[in-house]
């Protein structure tokens, strides 16, 4: 099965976006591969389909069926590139979320894009302690639409994630579910080392960046401390929130290849 697709980089959270119509149950599985080092090496993969709401320009389906959003931040820009939004501002769909989500292009450069998209509200936040029967960890589960992120000041060892996200997948039953340990750094500074898993696919990912992961952080930042804006970095570049009457995204997505991706039988 050949299969064109587009690679793109959001804050270094590489993802690959297949352009070409594929039967939703083959998802997981050319996910698992395209994922794979020796094939496009991506974090994650979605799906790029036409919009079911006469007003978006185009639909993105993850391969769990979860949000993600710098994969909407990625499919926006991906928008501008292929000419399917000609318009500044434009509405685009996803899987995770029932309604459109509005989407601006702030900068247009040849393989750069400086994309801010509308976010997903959370459905709820509620405050969790996580007991490895070593310590408790204090924090809270942010959920979103299709993922749900714990949020946590505590600086967790490296080692500790894997025991940490099987005891959230206990008390969850979110698509994905992502950790989010994080730092202030000083003013509206925030940093943050998100590790994601979803279900559907089993993929667990320390990734370069999270946009969902982000946005939880300011949920819960705007609930607790009244916070609004904050720049998020992480290992891969810096994500900025807008928490208020509407969240938003914001971060530059680069276009690093596109092409054919062969997926091989019995891979």
């Amino acid at each position: 099965m050949k299969l064109n697709f587009v690679k793109l980089s959001p804050a270094k959270n590489t993802t690959v976006l297949i352009t070409d119509y594929v039967d939703p149950v083959f998802y997981q599985e050319i996910a698992r591969v395209v994922m794979r080092y020796e094939y496009l090496g991506a974090e994650q993969v979605g799906f790029i389909v036409p919009p079911r709401n006469k007003n978006s320009r185009l639909r993105l389906e993850m391969s769990g069926s979860e949000f993600c959003g710098n994969a909407v931040l990625s499919a926006a820009a991906l928008g501008i590139y292929k000419g399917l939004c000609r318009e500044d501002h434009f509405c685009i769909e996803s899987s995770g979320t029932a309604l459109p989500l509005s989407c601006e292009v702030i900068v247009r450069a040849k393989n750069l894009s400086r994309m801010k998209a509308e976010m997903p509200k959370p459905d709820k936040m509620e405050q969790l302690k996580i007991d490895t029967g070593e310590k408790e960890i204090p924090g809270c589960l942010v959920q979103l639409p299709g993922i749900s992120h714990f949020v946590t000041n505590c600086d967790l060892p490296r080692e500790s994630y894997d025991q940490v996200m099987e005891i959230l997948q206990s008390k969850s039953d979110a698509k994905a579910l992502g950790i989010i340990s994080y730092r202030e750094l000083g003013g509206e500074k925030y940093e943050i080392f998100p590790f994601v898993f979803v279900r559907d696919s089993g993929s667990k990912v320390f990734e370069q960046a999270c946009g969902s992961g982000s946005l939880s952080l300011g949920a819960y930042l705007h609930a607790t401390e009244g916070k609004s804006i904050l720049e998020v970095q992480q290992p891969g570049g810096t994500i900025t929130v807008e928490t208020g009457v509407k969240d938003y995204l914001t971060a530059d997505v680069f276009f690093t290849c596109e092409g054919l991706v062969d997926i091989a039988e019995n891979r």
